[in-house]
C-alpha cells in the first residue's frame, strides 16, 4: 500500500465492521462462559499467541505488541501498522454422562499503530475482552411427587474493550507505556422453566445487562544488549489497578402455554450490582540468541476474590515460548518464523470445589509477504479445560487463528523524476 490515504479509508472501513461484527456474533460455546464475565480473552494475539501467549518481555520494530504497551516505542518512525485476524474452535465436552461437539468462529481483533513522534508511539483498536455463549438444561427433582422439573438455559453477550495505547521511550533502553480502554457489551440470558407433568406449561425468565467502564493499566520495559551481535534482553511488566463495571438490567418473566403467550408476569429495570476487575499485573523476560532465537516467560495474577461472589477466586497464568526467527537468507522458509509455547491458566472461577483451569500447547509459523515487512501469522492451541469431576464438563478443544499483521511506509515525501 502506497497511499496513506487508500490505507486510512481500509482501515477504518474494517473497524467500523469489525465492531458490528464482535456485538452480533458469539465466540464460544463454553458451558463455563455462564459464570463471573464469561471466558476471559488472551490479550495476545497474531505472533503472540502462538508462543504461548508471551509478550511483556518482547520488543520488535515490524509487529504491534500491545499485551504490554511500553514495547510499541519499537516500532520504526515511518511504519504504519495494522492487524488483524480470524479464528476458528472446535471444542469437544465430556460429562460422566454425555459427549458434545461444538463449532466457533469469528473475527479476533483488529489494532493498527503509528509513531507521532521519535519518542512516542501509539496503538489503538477494538477486541473483545470477555465471551459468554452457552446452551444447556438443567434438572431439579420435585419434593414428595415423582416428577421433575427442567430450565434450559441460553446465555449470549460478552464484553468488548475499545483500547488507546501509547509507548513514551525514555532512554534508548527504557520504555514507558499506558492503555486507556473503554469496556462495553451485553450479557443476555433467557431461562426457560417447566415440569415434566405440565411440557407444555412453562415459565420464561429473561434477563438483559449491559456493562460499561473505563479501565486503566500502566506499563514499562526495559531492554539490555548482551555484546554479541543480535543478543539482548528485555524486562518488562503491567499493572492495571482495581476498577468497576457498571450496568443496568432489564428482567421479564412471561407466562406461556404452548407457544401461545399467557401474561407477563413481572418486569422491572434496575440498576445490577458492579463487577469488580482486580489488581491485575503482571512480569515477563524475552532473551534474543544472536538474532535468530527467541525465548519468552510471562508471569500473571489477577485477585478475583474481592468480589462479594464466592465464586470468583484468584488467577494465576504461566506462559512460556520459543520462536526460530527469519533468516536473511534467498530461501522463502528460511525467512518464515516458526513458534512453540506453552501456558497454564489456574481460572478465575471455582464450581464444586474445582478449579476451572486451563492448560493448551501452541504452535505457528508466520509467512512473509513477498517484497514487503508484512506477514500473514498462523497459530494452533490444543488444550483442555475444566474436569469431569463433581459432574462438571472438560472441554477438549483445538482453535485455528489467521492473523495478518500488514506494514505501510507512511509520512515519505514522494519523489518524481
Amino acid at each position: 500500500m502506497n497511499n496513506p490515504n487508500k490505507s486510512f479509508t481500509i482501515i477504518l472501513i474494517l473497524f467500523l465492521l469489525s465492531g458490528n461484527f464482535l456485538l452480533a456474533q458469539n465466540n464460544t460455546s463454553s458451558p463455563y462462559s455462564k459464570f463471573g464475565t464469561g471466558d476471559l480473552n488472551n490479550v495476545a494475539f497474531g505472533r503472540n499467541l502462538a508462543i504461548g501467549g508471551t509478550g511483556f518481555g518482547i520488543r520488535d520494530n515490524h509487529f504491534l505488541n500491545i499485551k504490554n504497551p511500553a514495547s510499541i516505542t519499537s516500532i520504526d518512525s515511518l511504519n504504519f501498522l495494522f492487524e488483524t485476524g480470524v479464528f476458528y474452535q472446535y471444542t469437544n465436552t465430556q460429562t460422566s454422562d454425555f459427549e458434545r461437539d461444538y463449532n466457533d468462529g469469528n473475527l479476533s481483533h483488529l489494532v493498527f499503530g503509528h509513531r507521532y513522534t521519535n519518542w512516542l508511539m501509539g496503538a489503538y483498536g477494538l477486541m473483545p475482552y470477555s465471551n459468554i455463549g452457552y446452551n444447556f438444561r438443567t434438572e431439579e427433582s420435585l419434593e414428595s411427587e415423582d416428577s421433575k422439573v427442567y430450565t434450559d438455559w441460553i446465555g449470549t453477550g460478552g464484553i468488548n474493550k475499545l483500547f488507546y495505547n501509547l509507548g513514551y521511550k525514555m532512554t534508548k533502553n527504557f520504555s514507558l507505556g499506558a492503555e486507556a480502554a473503554f469496556f462495553y457489551g451485553p450479557f443476555n440470558e433467557s431461562k426457560k422453566t417447566w415440569a415434566l407433568v405440565q411440557p407444555n406449561n412453562s415459565t420464561y425468565y429473561y434477563t438483559d445487562t449491559y456493562y460499561y467502564g473505563f479501565i486503566f493499566k500502566g506499563a514499562f520495559q526495559y531492554s539490555l544488549n548482551l555484546g554479541d551481535k543480535g543478543t539482548n534482553l528485555t524486562i518488562g511488566g503491567t499493572i492495571s489497578p482495581q476498577q468497576k463495571l457498571r450496568g443496568k438490567t432489564n428482567i421479564r418473566i412471561d407466562q406461556y402455554y404452548g407457544e401461545v403467550y399467557l401474561d407477563s408476569m413481572y418486569y422491572d429495570d434496575l440498576r445490577t450490582y458492579p463487577i469488580i476487575l482486580p489488581l491485575t499485573y503482571g512480569a515477563g523476560i524475552g532473551f534474543t540468541w544472536k538474532g535468530k532465537y527467541l525465548f519468552a516467560a510471562d508471569y500473571e495474577r489477577a485477585g478475583w476474590s474481592v468480589n462479594s461472589d464466592r465464586a470468583y477466586i484468584d488467577q494465576t497464568i504461566y506462559s512460556f515460548g520459543i520462536e526460530r526467527l527469519p533468516r536473511n537468507s534467498l530461501n522463502y522458509f528460511d525467512r518464515c518464523s516458526y513458534r512453540l509455547g506453552f501456558r497454564y491458566d489456574s481460572g478465575y472461577i471455582m464450581y464444586r470445589k474445582n478449579n476451572i483451569s486451563d492448560m493448551r500447547f501452541t504452535a505457528g509459523i508466520g509467512f512473509p509477504i513477498q517484497k514487503s515487512a508484512s506477514m500473514i501469522n498462523l497459530s494452533v492451541e490444543a488444550g483442555r479445560k475444566g474436569t469431569t469431576r463433581m459432574g462438571l464438563i472438560m472441554e477438549d478443544y483445538v482453535k485455528f487463528t489467521v492473523a495478518f499483521s500488514f506494514q505501510d511506509l507512511w509520512f515519505v515525501e514522494r519523489k518524481v523524476n
